[in-house]
This record gives C-alpha cells, structure tokens and sequence, in this order.
C-alpha cells in the first residue's frame, strides 16, 4: 500500500519557483538580523577591553581616551610602539582620512582596524608572551597600540599639508 502523488509540470515549476522566492527572502532577511546585530558584538567587545583595563588601568576612559603612565611603559615594553612608529605609512593608509572625519571618527576606525589587524608572525608571538607574562589580554595590547596610533592620525590629520617647492 502506499500513496502516489502525480503533479503536473507547471505546478512542480510553481513549487520550486516559491521555494526560491522564499529562501531568497528568508536569506535577505537573515543578512539584515546578522547586521543589526553587529552592534551587539561590539558592545561586548568593548566592555571586555574596559574590563580587562579596569585591572591594569593601562588607558583611561575620559574623553578622550588616553594612555596612563602604565600604558606608555607598556607600549614601549611590547615593542607596539615601535611597531607603530615603523609601520605608520602602511597603517595610515587602512585608517581613511576624509575631510569630514573628525578625531572620534579616527578613534573609532583605529580602534576596529587594530582590533583585527593581522601582526606579523615574530610580533604576534611576542605580543602573545607579553601579554601573558602580564596577565593581561593580546586584545587589551591592541587597545593601547590603537590609541597611540589614533594619537599620530589626529596629528597627522590636524597638521597643515606639505606641499613641495
């Protein structure tokens, strides 16, 4: 015993055409929940950082955010600075300058650009021992080596442009 189903061509054309308009729809409106929800993830993030910061009080959090006497000493220990300072040409240019880009703007780019920027492999390894030497957290090195970083773009960007002779 068992069930037959017949279906004609046109209503089995219909049926896929439907479940293609519906997974087309579907997945429009998952890409609108996924990017809603990136402020989530950074919300998360950034009360991560003030957390793990909170111990080591390497930054403070007034406006602006600036780095305490701790955090210079550990931008020098990490080699951050050094890093920075002999990579700002190929950092400055990830980090966009428009005219309309004000100093937050600038923070908030460094901030996301450093949060993800791949080191090299003898750096990252030396940032991964410092900060476990430290206690602390690879991403709160970050935070620091980003707002020094953001520190040179405000410069940069507030310095008069160099026109040649």
């Amino acid at each position: 015993m068992g069930l037959t189903i017949y279906i004609n061509w046109e209503y089995f054309l219909g049926i896929i055409g439907a479940l293609i308009a519906i997974a087309y729809y579907t997945n429009g409106r998952f890409t609108r929940i996924e990017t809603s929800l990136e402020w989530i993830n950074e919300a998360l993030w950034e009360l991560k950082i003030n957390s793990d910061n909170r111990l080591a009080q390497l930054f403070s959090s007034g406006s602006p955010v600036s780095l305490t006497r701790a955090g210079k000493r550990v931008l020098h220990v990490t080699g951050m600075k050094a890093y920075i300072d002999a990579n700002k040409e190929r950092l400055s240019k990830h980090v966009h300058h428009s005219p309309i880009c004000g100093p937050y703007e600038l923070q908030t780019r460094a901030f996301r650009f450093f949060a993800h920027l791949k080191f090299d492999q003898a750096f990252d390894r030396n940032l991964k021992e410092c900060a476990f030497s430290a206690g602390t957290s690879t991403d709160l090195l970050r935070r620091i080596g980003a707002i020094y970083f953001r520190d040179i773009a405000v410069r940069a960007k507030a310095a008069p442009p160099v026109t040649a002779p």
